[in-house]
């Protein structure tokens, strides 16, 4: 894995592209029952068990329950936020449903 993370590496840098290790992570995509948490990097990059991309939450096993849960959390986080407006006897029930 380290040989291709280096070819890849030199490859962009002939195109004038450089690769940021600190930013680059790594998931070891395998079966739910063999997967490696014991390996913290390879070549300088972070191994990771899921990450977020595009706002989707993408795990090595291959479920959903992460991304889920991670939504459930969001949305709870927003009614919370609102509580305070639905309470308020100051705005009236028109402007609450509009």
């Amino acid at each position: 894995m380290e040989h291709l993370l280096t070819r890849l590496e030199r490859i962009s840098l002939s195109f004038g592209h450089a690769i940021n290790r600190d930013k680059t992570k790594i998931m070891i995509v395998e079966r739910a029952e063999l997967n490696h948490p014991d390996i913290p990097m390879i070549g300088y990059c972070e191994v990771v068990q899921s990450y977020v991309y595009l706002g989707s939450t993408i795990s090595n096993t291959g479920g959903c329950e992460e991304e889920i849960q991670r939504r459930c959390a969001i949305t709870r986080s927003a009614v919370d936020r609102l509580k305070k407006l639905w309470c308020s006897r100051n705005i009236t029930k028109a402007t609450k449903s509009a």
